[in-house]
């Protein structure tokens, strides 16, 4: 391949290609300089003491990009200089004017003519970004919040309740906000944000940390029943953590309830969560309202389908300590009915040679206190235990527990076999 070499003739066409060159190597170098100062505004971190200078150099570099008045403007924000707002003000309505398309800087705009007391000018900006971008959660909750300082709450309320729809982030905001310009009128809150799953999910969360309980549940009992099952749940384990802190258990079991797909797993006032031992036990991990068992090797426990009195199973025990402090508790909380008297029913086998006393007791759930014990003794067959009570009209739960006493000292030998069916409560 030959090369040919074309020879320029004339002086006005050498000057021409000489203007040319000269402007390609000009907007080159400004090419690249925009491009740099696009790049460093970028990343720029604001927060450093060396960031104002380099602003002032990026706009100077770049003054055609919005990115480096965006950078200059959110810098000049954050300062305490009064005169720096005006700063920004000016440098975001350049970077607006540069990109008329952006939403997010017409959100910027909107804050910072708002922070500089022109509302008008903020709402107009606002509305320019909602008209930009009406399905963006941030644009709905920047300018709703906007129009609730207003006054003008119809509006508002409406724009918040859709970002708190769209973007879950926003909806325990939404509703404490609600919650607070409503004069915590549940009925209002529902009635401007939606009586809506993210309305009500975000009133369960907030009247729980409030410790408003029934208020709380309330709210819960309005969530889809499919959705307690999964979406919710973790909503729900933590407002029964809530309620059986305070001891509310009725409120608590229903709660549970709600988590629970079948009909003979969820717990009830009045009755004891799996009394025949037939759908197993837990030895970690266990709810509320299931059989709770106690840590450590001793005693050994666990279903057995030979040590039963009906059914396919019953619970078995089997003790071989000398140590007192070996002995793992056994235990669940039943929910009741305040002021009520119940009948503890059960079936119990033994062989135990113990040197202290095992027993069945049951306590108030609220204050601890025993409101029934019943011994146990040796029992070749299946014996029935009895225990009645009352529960303290301040207290709507019980523990059913296995207990020990008269092993004061560090040795206290238990050796033989125990097991347990067919638990029940009665209402008298």
């Amino acid at each position: 391949m030959s090369l040919k070499l074309l020879k320029l003739k004339g002086k006005l066409t050498r000057i021409l290609l000489i203007v040319i060159a000269i402007f390609c190597v000009g907007f080159g170098f400004y090419f690249v300089r925009w491009n740099f100062a696009n790049a460093i505004a970028t990343r720029l971190d604001l927060k450093r003491p060396e960031s104002r200078p380099v602003v002032d150099w990026l706009v100077n570099a770049g003054p055609s990009d919005p990115q480096t008045h965006y950078a200059a403007a959110s810098l000049y924000e954050k300062t305490f200089d009064p005169g720096d707002l005006e700063r920004s003000l000016k440098e975001y309505e350049t970077a607006t004017g540069l990109s008329p398309h952006n939403y997010l800087l017409w959100i910027s705009l909107g804050r910072i003519r708002n922070l500089n007391g022109d509302v008008e000018g903020a709402n107009a900006a606002l509305r320019r970004s909602l008209e930009l971008a009406p399905n963006y959660a941030a644009v709905q909750w920047a300018y709703g919040n906007l129009l609730l300082r207003e006054g003008k709450t119809g509006e508002g309320f409406g724009l918040i309740a859709r970002a708190a729809e769209t973007n879950p982030e926003y909806a325990r905001t939404a509703a404490t906000i609600a919650l607070e310009l409503l004069e915590a009128d549940v009925s209002k809150v529902r009635e401007a944000l939606g009586d809506t799953q993210t309305t009500n999910s975000s009133l369960t969360a907030i009247f729980s940390s409030q410790k408003r309980l029934e208020e709380a549940v309330e709210s819960w009992s309005r969530l889809p029943a499919a959705e307690k099952l999964d979406k919710f749940k973790p909503l729900g384990e933590s407002l029964v953590g809530q309620l059986a802190e305070e001891k509310k258990f009725r409120l608590a079991a229903a709660v549970v309830a709600d988590m629970r797909p079948e009909a003979d797993d969820k717990p009830a006032i009045g009755q004891i969560s799996m009394g025949g031992f037939e759908k197993g036990i837990s030895l970690r991990g266990a709810g509320l309202f299931e059989w709770q068992i106690g840590e450590g090797p001793e005693p050994q426990i666990g279903l057995s389908d030979s040590q039963k009195r009906s059914g396919r199973y019953g619970l078995f025990i089997l003790f071989n300590s000398f140590e007192a402090s070996q002995f793992r508790n056994i235990s669940q909380t039943v929910a009741v009915v305040p002021g009520a008297e119940y009948e503890f029913d059960g079936f119990y086998r033994s062989d135990l040679k113990a040197a202290g006393l095992l027993k069945i007791e049951i306590a108030d759930a609220a204050a601890g206190a025993i409101i029934g014990d019943a011994p146990l003794v040796l029992a070749g067959d299946w014996t029935t235990l009895k225990i009645r009570f009352a529960v303290p009209a301040n207290s709507d739960g019980i523990i059913i527990r296995l207990a020990r006493e008269g092993c004061a000292g560090p040795a206290c030998r238990i050796a033989g076999r125990l097991a347990f069916d067919d638990f029940s409560i009665t209402r008298q």
